[in-house]
C-alpha cells in the first residue's frame, strides 16, 4: 500500500520541530553557577558567526554590552561553550590555575590548523599532558617553551645581541633605503617591510634568511590576513583563503631550503636552542619549517604593527615628540664620540673626513627619559586587543567580589586585553584617553595616592595584558619591548618623518585573529628623511653596556 504524501504545510511544520530538536539538543545546558548566559542575537550560530568575522573585536563589543557582570557564558554550536572574562579578580584568578586552565590545548590546535604539522608532530605536543592536566616538563610542547625563556631573559648574550643586530638591520635597510630619497611610503607597510626583514635577520642570520627570498616576506603576511580561514578544512581553506595557503606553502618551501642549506649554522641562540629541542624529541623533518611560521606570527604579529602606531602617534604629535626629542637629545650630548675615517658623502672617494661613533644604549636611555618606556606601554595599553585563550580541563570555582562562578570543564576561556585595558574602574576617568605619561613613576605614584585616597583598587598585575599574563606570559615580551624602544628612540635622534598630504590623518582601526594589535585600514602615506646633522654622525643603538657589534 502506497504511503499517503504529507501536505506541505504539514511537512514544513515537522522539519521546523525537527530542527528545533536539534538545535534544542546540540545547545549546551547551562548550569546555574556558571556564569550569566548572553544569547546570541541570531539564534545558534550567532557567536560562532561574530567570532569568526571580527575576531578579538566582538569579545570586546559583548563585554562592553555587558558592563556589569565580570565572567560570561556565550554558547556555541555543537554543544560547546565559551567563558568570556573581563574581571581583574577573575582573570588574577583564572591566571593562577594554569593546570586546570590551560593553554596547552591551544598550542595543539593551532599546530594542527595553522602549522598543518603531521599527526606524530601533534601528538608529540599532546604528550606532555596527563589527564588531569599537570605537565610533565618532559614533553616537546613544555620543554621548547622552557628553552625559549631561557634564550629571551633580560641579560641573556643571545638576547642583546638579537636586539642589537635588529636595530642596526633596521637601520641600515629600511631607514637608510628611504632617507633622502624625497619618495613617499606607506608608514606601516615600511615598518612591515623593514621590520620583517630586520627581526628575521637577526633570529635566522643575515645570509640565509628564508624571509629575504622573494615572495616568503609577502606570503607570510598573506598568512596573518587570513588566518582564521586557514584554521578550517584544508580543502575549504584552500578557496576562500588562496592567498594565505599559497603564501604557507611558499613559506614551508624556503624554509625547508634553509635547513636543507645549513642555514641553521648562522641562526641565533633561540633558533639552535629550539632545534635542538625538536631533534631530541623526533620531530619530522618536514615539520621544522611548520614551527618556524609559528615562531615568526609570535615574533612579528603584534610588535609589527604596535611599532607602527608609535611612529605614527609619536611623530603625528609635535608637542609630544619635541619633549620627547628634548629628553633623549640631552642624553645622546653627553655621549663620548668616537672618530672613524669614512668617505666624504660629497662622492668623492678619494677625500675623507672623520665622521663620529656615537653608541647608545638604550637602556640608559629609558632610566634617563621615563617617557620613552611610558609612551611605548601606553600604545600597547589603548592599542591591544588581543585575547588570552584557555582550555578547562577540570571543572574549577573562580571567584569576584564575593561571587562564586563555576567553570566546566570542556569549555574555552577567553581574556580579552581591551575591555581590562580600558576598565575606568582601574585607570581612572581618563581609561579612554591615550596618556603618554600614565607609566612615568611620578605620575604612577600620584595616581596609586589618588586611588588610596579615593578608595579605588590599585591597577594590579593582571590590568596590563599587552603580554598575556599568568604562567603564560609571553617568552619574547622583553625582546619585543628592547626592540619598539630601541627603534623609536633611533629613529626620535635620526629622523624626521612627514605626511605626504600636508597634515595627519589618523586612520581607521581594525582587530585580526593573529595580531595583538588592531591594524590600520589603510596606510598613512609619509615622506622620511634625516635630520638636520645625524647623517653626519654613525649612529650605533645597543641595549646594556655592550662592546663590539655592527653599526648602522
Amino acid at each position: 500500500m502506497l504511503a499517503l504524501p504529507v501536505p506541505l504545510p504539514a511537512a514544513a511544520a515537522l522539519a521546523l520541530f525537527a530542527l528545533y530538536l536539534l538545535i534544542t539538543f546540540l545547545t549546551p545546558r547551562h548550569h546555574p553557577q556558571e556564569p550569566p548566559l548572553v544569547r546570541p542575537k541570531i539564534p545558534y550560530f550567532g557567536h560562532a558567526i561574530g567570532i569568526f568575522r571580527h575576531g578579538a573585536r566582538y569579545y570586546s563589543d559583548v563585554a562592553r554590552q555587558n558592563p556589569h557582570s565580570p565572567i560570561l557564558t556565550l554558547p556555541l554550536p555543537l554543544n560547546r561553550k565559551l567563558y568570556l572574562a573581563t574581571s581583574p579578580a577573575v582573570i588574577s584568578a583564572c591566571d593562577r590555575r594554569p593546570k586546570t586552565v590551560s593553554f596547552a590545548p591551544y598550542v595543539v590546535e593551532f599546530a594542527r590548523r595553522i602549522l598543518a604539522c603531521s599527526s606524530s608532530s601533534i601528538h608529540l605536543l599532546s604528550a606532555d599532558l596527563s589527564r588531569d592536566g599537570r605537565p610533565s616538563h618532559a614533553g616537546l610542547r613544555a620543554e621548547t617553551m622552557a628553552v625559549m625563556r631561557r634564550a629571551l631573559m633580560p641579560g641573556e648574550v643571545g638576547m642583546e645581541r638579537v636586539v642589537r643586530e635588529t636595530v642596526a638591520s633596521f637601520g641600515r635597510g629600511a631607514v637608510g633605503g628611504v632617507v633622502g630619497s624625497g619618495e613617499g611610503v606607506g608608514l606601516f607597510g615600511w615598518v612591515r617591510k623593514g621590520m620583517t626583514v630586520a627581526a628575521t635577520d637577526a633570529v635566522y642570520g643575515r645570509g640565509g634568511n628564508p624571509l629575504r627570498e622573494r615572495g616568503v616576506l609577502e606570503g607570510f603576511w598573506d598568512v596573518e590576513q587570513d588566518f582564521a580561514r586557514l584554521g578550517l578544512p584544508p580543502a575549504l581553506s584552500a578557496v576562500i583563503a588562496p592567498a594565505g595557503s599559497r603564501g604557507r606553502t611558499r613559506f614551508f618551501q624556503a624554509f625547508r631550503r634553509y635547513y636543507a642549506s645549513g642555514g641553521l649554522d648562522t641562526a641565533s641562540h633561540l633558533i639552535k636552542a629550539r632545534h635542538a629541542v625538536h631533534q631530541k624529541h623526533g620531530v619530522a623533518a618536514h615539520d621544522l619549517e611548520r614551527f618556524d611560521l609559528g615562531v615568526c606570527t609570535a615574533l612579528l604579529g603584534s610588535m609589527v604593527p604596535a611599532l607602527g602606531w608609535s611612529l605614527f602617534l609619536l611623530f603625528s604629535d609635535a608637542a609630544l615628540l619635541k619633549r620627547m626629542r628634548e629628553g633623549i637629545d640631552a642624553f645622546v650630548a653627553e655621549l663620548p664620540r668616537e672618530e672613524d675615517q669614512l668617505a666624504s658623502s660629497d662622492g668623492d672617494e678619494n677625500k675623507e673626513e672623520a665622521v663620529p661613533t656615537v653608541t647608545v644604549n638604550v637602556r640608559e636611555v629609558a632610566d634617563a627619559v621615563p617617557l620613552l618606556e611610558s609612551f611605548v606601554r601606553e600604545v600597547l595599553r589603548t592599542l591591544t586587543n588581543g585575547t588570552s585563550a584557555r582550555f578547562l580541563l577540570r571543572d574549577t570555582v573562580v571567584d569576584d567580589s564575593g561571587s562564586t562562578y563555576l567553570l566546566k570543564k570542556g569549555c574555552f576561556l577567553m581574556i580579552p586585553a581591551a575591555p581590562v585595558h580600558r576598565d575606568a574602574a582601574l585607570w581612572g576617568p581618563t581609561a579612554e584617553v591615550f596618556d603618554p605619561d600614565r607609566f612615568v613613576p611620578e605620575k604612577q605614584q600620584q595616581q596609586q595616592q589618588q586611588q588610596q585616597q579615593e578608595g579605588a583598587r590599585k591597577v594590579p598585575a593582571s590590568g596590563w595584558r599587552a603580554f598575556g599574563g599568568g604562567h603564560n606570559l609571553c617568552p619574547g615580551r622583553h625582546l619585543a619591548m628592547r626592540e619598539m624602544l630601541s627603534i623609536v628612540a633611533m629613529m626620535v635622534v635620526r629622523c624626521e618623518i612627514e605626511p605626504c598630504e600636508g597634515s595627519w590623518r589618523t586612520p581607521e582601526k581594525v582587530s585580526h585573529v593573529s595580531a595583538g594589535v588592531v591594524m590600520p585600514v589603510e596606510d598613512v602615506r609619509v615622506r622620511i628623511r634625516s635630520r638636520e646633522g645625524a647623517e653626519r654622525v654613525n649612529w650605533r643603538f645597543v641595549w646594556e653596556a655592550e662592546v663590539g657589534g655592527a653599526a648602522e
